[in-house]
């Protein structure tokens, strides 16, 4: 034991569990959580952000690119709400994102008495987004709380928690006892369970799998690609999925996302395998069999009843019943051939569609490692159908969360965590404004990302909507945009301002090539739906 102050055990407890950043602001009740980091801040980086929506965003790009927590750092109350779309999109994603947020004063919490940043139960309101959460009201509750934190992010399905401190709980000193960091066993599926689903494959004549986020997150990529080869099935991937599985593989067939181009193949299948996906909206009719393998119990059958489940972590369930297949099922004949035409056709019909060429043209410029952050945006949904990803890890969307203005800084996170990749985020004009001041951080501290605005004026899926859907009743949508090449220069950023989409290629090259921080506006008509054939 020894003795420190709270916002020292706080430090140092961070240090043993990895932690080697911290995205946060400064604030009344966090000052002597600060002064504790202080000591170690050769072995934890503290990057300040300008709004706290940004510490979560940043913290779960971060988590996803790097493949182990990221942390986030707010004051309670209107930090924590502030936080809280980061904290959602890290729960819709499963991404483990750590919050160590503020209290009020110890012998105010609960008592409505107008403290500065009082929210009442501060913890119901983290309580939907989180996996876990806590208070530690005293010092030396603080190593505890955090070893636990980091356990739950590490066990089962990994999703943000959040770990919350009076003031006095920094301040105070007390003898201290530190956790040493642990490693924690991951488990596959029941054999039996296994031998069994290895039986109904080897029977089926046209399986199919579904590679979701938790192939990514479960670092299963290798297991399901010789997977898929001895069942000779196609893969389709979630947007969560994309990555899991190269698209240059001769089986890799698409993105199942709302796209209705995709889901006649996956009607096709009679066994589906579906890995680590909460399997919504595919598009399969009973009587397909469906074999799903998820870490959480609670996922399997949800969508889909006809469902035998294997419960247990991606990479190990995905081994096991891959060497089961082996062992049991007949050798099959290349599907290749038959997968690649019918890809040919779906990238065909997305053809159709003005921004396919943005998607295809933004691939062409990037190199094959290179981190991708589309946001909720017109050019973001062309990307999920089909911009080609080739590496786990380097495709970052929000998932169902659907969440406006997230990219910009979810690559400045996705940049802290691989400085040695090139990371690109695809923004609309509406979305990049939500947090487009974190160009200070980003130039404060050397975070080199390529920023791409998509201007239409307008928030152009809902404007698309209006014209659509209710005969071009604009109303809300129409947007009053600044310049926003001048606007990154006025951060000391660099800034460009295309004439046409079709310059995007070159521009982009020369953005990567330079290596800083770099907005290019490219102007765009109103786009069509992608969801429509």
């Amino acid at each position: 034991m020894a003795q420190l102050t709270g916002g020292q055990a706080l430090a140092q407890q961070l240090v043993k569990e990895g932690g080697e950043v911290i995205f946060g602001l400064p604030g009344d009740q966090m000052m002597h959580a600060l002064d504790g980091l202080y000591d170690v801040t050769d072995r934890i980086r503290f990057i300040t952000t300008r709004h706290e929506q940004a510490t979560t965003f940043m913290a779960d790009g971060y988590a996803r690119a790097a493949g182990r927590p990221g942390v986030a750092f707010v004051v309670p109350g209107v930090g924590v709400y502030n936080s809280g779309s980061g904290m959602a999109t890290a729960y819709a994603t499963s991404s483990p994102v750590l919050q160590i947020a503020g209290q009020v004063v110890r012998d105010t919490i609960g008592r409505a008495m107008g403290s500065l940043h009082e929210v009442h139960e501060q913890l119901d309101v983290v309580r939907p987004v989180t996996k876990w959460q806590t208070r530690a009201l005293r010092a030396v509750e603080i190593p505890a709380a955090l070893h636990e934190a980091f356990r739950q992010m590490a066990t089962g399905r990994p999703r943000p928690t959040h770990v919350e401190v009076p003031p006095e709980g920094f301040a105070e000193t007390a003898e201290i006892t530190l956790i040493e960091r642990e490693d924690y066993p991951r488990s596959a599926a029941d054999p039996d369970q296994i031998r069994e689903a290895a039986q109904v494959l080897a029977k089926a004549e046209r399986p199919l799998i579904v590679a979701g986020g938790g192939v990514v997150l479960g670092d299963a990529t290798d297991e399901l690609r010789e997977l898929a080869e001895l069942l000779q099935a196609p893969v389709v991937m979630t947007r969560e999925g994309k990555g899991g599985f190269d698209d240059r593989h001769p089986l890799a067939l698409g993105v199942m996302w709302t796209n209705p181009r995709v889901a006649p193949h996956i009607a096709d299948a009679d066994v589906i395998v579906a890995v680590g996906t909460r399997f919504a909206g595919i598009g399969a009719k009973a009587p397909t069999r469906v074999i799903q393998i998820d870490v959480d119990v609670n996922e399997i059958g949800r969508q889909y009843p006809n469902t035998f489940g294997l419960c247990g972590d991606a990479r190990l369930t995905v081994a096991a019943l891959r060497d089961e297949v082996d062992r049991v099922a007949p050798s099959r004949p290349s599907r290749g051939a038959e997968v690649q035409a019918a890809r040919a056709a779906i990238i065909e019909s997305l053809r159709k569609l003005p921004q396919c060429k943005i998607a295809e043209d933004l691939r062409a410029a990037m190199p094959d490692d290179t981190i991708v952050v589309p946001g909720t945006t017109t050019v973001g949904y062309i990307s999920h159908m089909r911009m080609d990803v080739y590496l786990p890890r380097t495709y970052i969307g929000s998932s169902y969360m659907g969440t406006l203005g997230f990219s910009f800084p979810t690559a400045l996170g996705a940049k802290v965590a691989r400085p040695d990749r090139p990371v690109v985020s695809i923004n609309g004009d509406g979305g990049f404004l939500y947090c487009a001041t974190e160009l200070a951080t980003a130039m404060q501290h050397g975070i080199n990302v390529v920023a791409l605005v998509f201007n239409d004026g307008a928030f152009g899926n809902s404007n698309r909507d209006q014209r659509d859907r209710f005969g071009g009743r604009e109303i809300g949508t129409v947007l009053q945009n600044p310049n926003f090449a001048k606007l990154a220069e006025s951060f000391g950023a660099d800034g460009m301002q295309l004439k046409h989409a079709d310059d995007i290629g070159p521009a982009l090259k020369e953005a990567l090539g330079n290596n800083r921080t770099t907005v290019i506006e490219i102007p765009i008509p109103r786009l069509p739906s992608p969801f429509v054939i």
